[in-house]
């Protein structure tokens, strides 16, 4: 049974990297032949897949794993994935998120705020997900993505209105799983840089792929971007010590709950290093999802029974940085949907991980 949010690694796909299984039921904005922020628009696609689900019922979808490899094979050179970059493409992060202290903390305060590099850093930046939605009288719908690192190296630079160009460049990418490792061949070379303000709200975000970049590897680097947008720490203006705790809330695209509020505390702090630990929460999720039909017809409304999404994770963050340097974050996300005519019930489990680790 196919995936209910696609992974651009896992099967066939149309021109441009969409996935042919959802025909076409097809609700993100693409900008060819740049990033289509995949990652920012998961739950959008997964009311695509309930419709397709509700609608249509189960469907076969044979043979999307067994694809072969576009553009390298295990045997490609790092050296394949190092053409001249295309021009850069800039991918909207969305609204800023609003900061609030609750706590100062305490002990010596200071501001925390990023700096320029005073020497290139290497981090690994490791990701994995899963994701099931089950219908009653229906095959699961699953969506795998095996762990897979994109070793990065990069540094910050200042930017216009004490803002920082934090800019890193793809060494390699690779994955546990063979397929994905041969797609991924191509990824060596490819830049991204965030945009962001002193204390971490990032205003931009941009890529650049090697001319020779395979699509799955395009979305791979792009969707490894966009989770390190959202895991970058942004901090408070205001003075701050150990034991500080503040919020900090973004608006994303999620058609059920649209809003994320994350609490940091402040850990430790050792000159431009802190460590950070955070707690996720979607407050006030709608008690209904609007689905669009995969036949172009009416959409499908769905209630919403039930939706909590539980983050977690511990950073260190290097002011001078472009990226954190260690650390995990994990997010997890529950929902039931019931069809109001049917009164068939839908569930949705997704779950990732995003590990930062340095590499000497």
């Amino acid at each position: 049974m196919g995936s209910s949010i696609p992974d651009p690694a896992a099967g066939p796909a149309a021109p441009g990297g969409r996935p042919s299984r959802l025909g076409a039921v097809d609700p993100r904005s693409t900008v060819s032949p740049g990033p289509s922020r995949t990652a920012r628009r998961g739950h959008r696609l997964l009311a695509a897949a309930l419709a397709v689900t509700l609608v249509a019922g189960a469907s076969a979808c044979g043979g999307d794993d067994d694809a072969a490899p576009a553009d390298g094979g295990p045997g490609s050179s790092a050296a394949e994935g190092t053409d001249a970059l295309e021009p850069e493409v800039t991918v909207d992060p969305g609204p800023a998120p609003v900061v609030d202290l609750i706590d100062a903390g305490e002990g010596e305060r200071r501001v925390l705020a990023y700096a320029p590099s005073r020497e290139p850093s290497v981090v690994a930046i490791t990701r994995s997900a899963n994701s099931r939605t089950e219908v009653p009288g229906a095959e699961p719908r699953t969506d795998d993505t095996p762990a897979q690192t994109l070793t990065v190296e990069g540094r910050s630079e200042p930017d216009v209105d004490g803002a920082q160009r934090a800019t890193v460049t793809a060494r390699e990418f690779t994955s546990v799983d063979e397929l994905r490792n041969a797609q991924f061949s191509t990824a060596p070379g490819f830049t991204v840089t965030w945009t962001r303000s002193a204390d971490g709200i990032v205003r931009e975000l941009s890529l650049a792929a090697p001319s020779g970049a395979t699509d799955a590897a395009r979305a791979g680097v792009e969707i490894t971007a966009n989770a390190v947008s959202d895991a970058t720490v942004a901090f408070p203006t205001e003075e701050i010590g150990v034991g500080a705790r503040w919020t900090v809330t973004r608006r994303i695209d999620d058609a059920v709950a649209p809003t994320r509020v994350t609490t940091y505390e402040l850990v430790d702090v050792d000159g431009d290093v802190a460590t950070v630990r955070s707690s996720t929460t979607a407050p006030d999720p709608a008690g209904t999802l609007a689905a669009p039909a995969p036949d172009g017809g009416p959409g499908v409304t769905l209630d919403v029974e039930s939706y909590e999404v539980d983050g977690s994770g511990e950073l260190v963050v290097d002011l001078r940085a472009p990226v954190p340097v260690a650390g995990t974050t994990e997010s997890s996300t529950r929902a039931v949907y019931v069809d109001p005519d049917s009164g068939r019930r839908t569930t949705y489990d997704e779950d990732s991980v995003l590990q930062f680790r340095s590499v000497d």
